[in-house]
Protein backbone atom coordinates (compact mmCIF):
# COMPACT_ATOMS: atom_id res chain seq x y z
CA UNK A 1 0.00 0.00 0.00
CA UNK A 2 1.47 3.35 -1.05
CA UNK A 3 1.54 6.45 1.11
CA UNK A 4 -1.24 8.08 -0.91
CA UNK A 5 -3.52 5.07 -0.55
CA UNK A 6 -2.83 5.02 3.19
CA UNK A 7 -3.54 8.76 3.40
CA UNK A 8 -6.78 8.32 1.45
CA UNK A 9 -7.84 5.48 3.74
CA UNK A 10 -7.04 7.55 6.86
CA UNK A 11 -9.01 10.54 5.54
CA UNK A 12 -11.92 8.27 4.65
CA UNK A 13 -12.04 6.80 8.16
CA UNK A 14 -11.72 10.27 9.70
CA UNK A 15 -14.65 11.56 7.63
CA UNK A 16 -16.65 8.44 8.52
CA UNK A 17 -16.05 9.05 12.23
CA UNK A 18 -17.06 12.72 11.93
CA UNK A 19 -20.28 11.84 10.08
CA UNK A 20 -21.03 9.04 12.58
CA UNK A 21 -20.54 11.47 15.48
CA UNK A 22 -22.92 13.99 13.90
CA UNK A 23 -25.48 11.25 13.24
CA UNK A 24 -25.21 10.07 16.86
CA UNK A 25 -25.75 13.65 18.13
CA UNK A 26 -28.81 14.03 15.91
CA UNK A 27 -30.26 10.70 17.08
CA UNK A 28 -29.71 11.68 20.72
CA UNK A 29 -31.50 14.99 20.15
CA UNK A 30 -34.39 13.15 18.47
CA UNK A 31 -34.57 10.70 21.37
CA UNK A 32 -34.67 13.61 23.89
CA UNK A 33 -37.44 15.32 21.84
CA UNK A 34 -35.21 18.31 21.09
CA UNK A 35 -35.79 17.74 17.35
CA UNK A 36 -39.43 17.45 16.29
CA UNK A 37 -40.07 14.86 13.57
CA UNK A 38 -43.83 15.44 13.46
CA UNK A 39 -43.78 16.91 9.95
CA UNK A 40 -41.01 14.72 8.50
CA UNK A 41 -43.29 13.11 5.90
CA UNK A 42 -46.37 15.29 6.30
CA UNK A 43 -47.23 18.81 5.24
CA UNK A 44 -48.11 21.79 7.42
CA UNK A 45 -51.70 20.56 7.85
CA UNK A 46 -50.55 17.14 9.09
CA UNK A 47 -51.65 15.34 5.91
CA UNK A 48 -49.34 12.63 4.55
CA UNK A 49 -47.11 13.79 1.71
CA UNK A 50 -46.19 11.15 -0.87
CA UNK A 51 -43.47 13.34 -2.37
CA UNK A 52 -41.74 13.79 1.00
CA UNK A 53 -41.95 10.06 1.74
CA UNK A 54 -40.60 9.17 -1.71
CA UNK A 55 -37.71 11.63 -1.36
CA UNK A 56 -36.86 10.24 2.09
CA UNK A 57 -36.97 6.58 0.98
CA UNK A 58 -35.00 7.15 -2.24
CA UNK A 59 -32.32 9.10 -0.40
CA UNK A 60 -31.89 6.43 2.27
CA UNK A 61 -31.86 3.56 -0.24
CA UNK A 62 -29.23 5.23 -2.41
CA UNK A 63 -27.11 6.26 0.60
CA UNK A 64 -27.18 2.77 2.14
CA UNK A 65 -26.44 1.14 -1.22
CA UNK A 66 -23.51 3.47 -1.79
CA UNK A 67 -22.19 2.79 1.71
CA UNK A 68 -22.46 -0.97 1.07
CA UNK A 69 -20.61 -0.69 -2.24
CA UNK A 70 -17.82 1.29 -0.60
CA UNK A 71 -17.42 -1.13 2.32
CA UNK A 72 -17.36 -4.39 0.31
CA UNK A 73 -14.41 -3.33 -1.87
CA UNK A 74 -10.87 -4.18 -0.84
CA UNK A 75 -9.37 -1.59 -0.41
CA UNK A 76 -12.45 0.59 0.12
CA UNK A 77 -12.92 3.18 -2.61
CA UNK A 78 -15.66 5.33 -4.04
CA UNK A 79 -17.57 3.56 -6.84
CA UNK A 80 -18.89 5.20 -9.99
CA UNK A 81 -22.53 6.23 -9.54
CA UNK A 82 -24.69 5.39 -12.59
CA UNK A 83 -26.51 8.28 -14.23
CA UNK A 84 -29.84 6.46 -13.76
CA UNK A 85 -29.51 6.67 -9.98
CA UNK A 86 -28.75 10.37 -10.17
CA UNK A 87 -31.74 10.82 -12.47
CA UNK A 88 -34.02 9.00 -10.00
CA UNK A 89 -32.80 11.20 -7.14
CA UNK A 90 -33.30 14.28 -9.31
CA UNK A 91 -36.84 13.25 -10.25
CA UNK A 92 -37.64 12.51 -6.61
CA UNK A 93 -36.24 15.86 -5.47
CA UNK A 94 -38.02 17.63 -8.32
CA UNK A 95 -41.36 16.10 -7.37
CA UNK A 96 -40.85 17.33 -3.80
CA UNK A 97 -40.02 20.86 -4.98
CA UNK A 98 -42.97 20.84 -7.38
CA UNK A 99 -45.36 19.76 -4.62
CA UNK A 100 -44.06 22.56 -2.39
CA UNK A 101 -44.65 25.01 -5.23
CA UNK A 102 -48.19 23.75 -5.72
CA UNK A 103 -48.88 23.99 -1.99
CA UNK A 104 -47.39 27.50 -1.92
CA UNK A 105 -49.55 28.55 -4.88
CA UNK A 106 -52.66 27.17 -3.20
CA UNK A 107 -51.92 28.98 0.06
CA UNK A 108 -51.22 32.21 -1.87
CA UNK A 109 -54.64 32.00 -3.54
CA UNK A 110 -56.23 31.41 -0.14
CA UNK A 111 -54.41 34.42 1.31
CA UNK A 112 -55.58 36.64 -1.57
CA UNK A 113 -59.15 35.41 -1.09
CA UNK A 114 -58.93 36.26 2.61
CA UNK A 115 -57.58 39.71 1.73
CA UNK A 116 -60.46 40.30 -0.70
CA UNK A 117 -63.04 39.18 1.89
CA UNK A 118 -61.51 41.40 4.56
CA UNK A 119 -61.41 44.36 2.17
CA UNK A 120 -65.06 43.86 1.18
CA UNK A 121 -66.10 43.57 4.87
CA UNK A 122 -64.28 46.80 5.76
CA UNK A 123 -65.85 48.54 2.76
CA UNK A 124 -69.32 47.30 3.76
CA UNK A 125 -68.86 48.55 7.34
CA UNK A 126 -67.66 51.94 6.09
CA UNK A 127 -70.68 52.33 3.81
CA UNK A 128 -73.13 51.32 6.56
CA UNK A 129 -71.62 53.59 9.23
CA UNK A 130 -73.73 56.69 9.88
CA UNK A 131 -72.21 60.01 8.92
CA UNK A 132 -71.18 62.21 11.87
CA UNK A 133 -72.60 65.69 12.26
CA UNK A 134 -69.74 68.17 11.89
CA UNK A 135 -71.74 71.05 13.41
CA UNK A 136 -70.82 70.13 16.98
CA UNK A 137 -74.22 68.75 18.01
CA UNK A 138 -76.21 72.06 18.16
Amino acid sequence: MTRYQLLGLAIGWLLTLIIATLAAKILIKVWRDEIDLEFLISDENGDASLSRFQFLVFTFVVAMSLFYLIVIKDPPNYPAIPNQILALLGISGGSYVLSKGIQGGASTDTASEVTEKTTSEVTAKTVKAPAKDDTGGS
